[in-house]
Parts: structure tokens; C-alpha cells; sequence
């Protein structure tokens, strides 16, 4: 699973992180450039120096989340064709792991989510440029991962659904954390409580999987 270091290395990365943070949390357009130069802790000639300016840092944030979600969907990533069903089906679980700890244990999770949360829902351009390059490889592969171990088509409409459906619980996680958090009683969600969290959905994934293989022979 890809990490994410806490502390940027140079003015490059610190400026994304920022970015993330900022945007994520007050919105593109409530962010000035003096803003985030002054978090990141540079200038705020280093912005259109690394980005071109405001729109090239915020491109630059969409891109650096969506190749953490691809190294984790895509990393390693063995020839479909070539597994069993069984194999496919393990691919599958350790992909929504990955995703699962990417989401609820890295530091830089919130901001993450936030950030790609407004621009899904708010900014049509931008989703334009990265939803071609990275989002829908991603989603491919896994129904393509899916076909393989259930023997549905991977283009059809019910497996996209379906895989949309099953990486959404995964995301709810994030999103809902506070809320499950409290109706646990848990202190807080750490490598534990994931664990049980990954149980769980281990167990949606094998249970939607039984249901869409004996949808094939009836």
C-alpha cells in the first residue's frame, strides 16, 4: 500500500499538501495564493512557478490523490486472464484493504477526502481532465477483476453498478467515521478497529460474489 510522508521534502510536495488542506477545507475559490504560500511556508511566486498558478496547484492536488488511489487499485496488478477466480477474488479483498487503510489510517486521509470530495461534486473541469487518466483505468480493472472471478462481463451494467456499490462502502468509512466511531463506542479508529472494519466488508465482497456466481447458473 502507498504511504504517504507526513513531511514534505520539498517545496513542490508542501505546496500540494497545503493545497489539499486549503481547498479541501474552504473550497478552491476561498483560497487565495497568499494563503497556501504562507502555510506552505514559501512565496507566492513558488505557486506559479511549480503550477503556473492556482489552477495548475489545484490539478497538480487532483492528480497526486488520484495516483495514490491507482498505485493502490492498479499497483502490481498481476494479468487478469491469467487468474483463477479464486486469485481474483483475493486480488479483490487485498485491493479494498489497501484502499480501506489508505482511507481510514493515513495521516493525510482527511484532507484527501475532502479535497476530491469537493471537486467530484463541484468541478466539472477538472473532473473532465482526471477522470479519463486516472478514475476510470481504475474502475476497470477491478470490474475487469471482478469479471474474472465471477464470470460476468466486465462492461456490463451491472457489474459497473455493482463495483461502484462495493468500493462505496469502503468510502462511506471515511466519510461516516465520526458517526460509526460513536455508535461502536470506540475512542477512536485505529489499526483495530480498521481491522474490524475490513472483516466486515471482506465479507460483503464474498457474499456479493456468491450472489452474482449462482446469478450465472440459474
Amino acid at each position: 500500500m502507498p504511504k504517504i510522508d507526513p513531511k514534505p521534502s520539498t517545496t513542490r510536495e508542501s505546496l500540494i499538501k497545503t493545497g489539499l488542506m486549503l481547498f479541501g477545507n474552504a473550497g478552491f475559490d476561498a483560497t487565495s495564493t497568499r494563503q497556501i504560500a504562507q502555510a506552505a511556508g514559501t512565496n507566492i511566486s513558488a505557486i506559479s512557478y511549480h503550477f503556473g498558478g492556482k489552477e495548475g496547484l489545484r490539478t497538480a492536488c487532483a492528480e497526486y490523490v488520484s495516483d495514490l488511489v491507482m498505485t493502490t487499485v492498479i499497483s502490481n496488478l498481476p494479468p487478469v486472464k491469467e487468474l483463477s477466480a479464486a486469485d481474483a477474488s483475493a486480488v479483490l479483498e487485498n485491493i479494498l484493504s489497501g484502499l480501506t487503510n489508505l482511507l481510514l489510517l493515513e495521516p493525510q486521509a482527511k484532507d484527501l477526502t475532502q479535497f476530491m470530495l469537493r471537486e467530484v461534486t463541484q468541478s466539472t473541469e477538472l473532473l473532465d481532465v482526471i477522470y479519463p487518466k486516472f478514475f476510470e483505468p481504475a474502475h476497470k480493472s477491478i470490474c475487469e477483476l471482478w469479471a474474472q472471478a465471477t464470470g460476468q462481463d466486465a462492461d456490463s451494467s451491472e457489474v459497473i453498478l455493482t463495483l461502484f456499490s462495493v468500493v462505496g462502502q469502503v468510502v462511506y468509512f471515511r466519510i461516516g467515521q465520526e458517526i460509526v466511531r460513536r455508535r461502536m463506542g470506540w475512542e477512536n479508529i485505529g489499526p483495530n478497529e480498521v481491522q474490524a472494519i475490513q472483516t466486515i466488508i471482506r465479507t460483503n465482497l464474498h457474499a456479493t460474489l456468491d450472489v452474482a456466481r449462482k446469478g450465472l447458473m440459474q
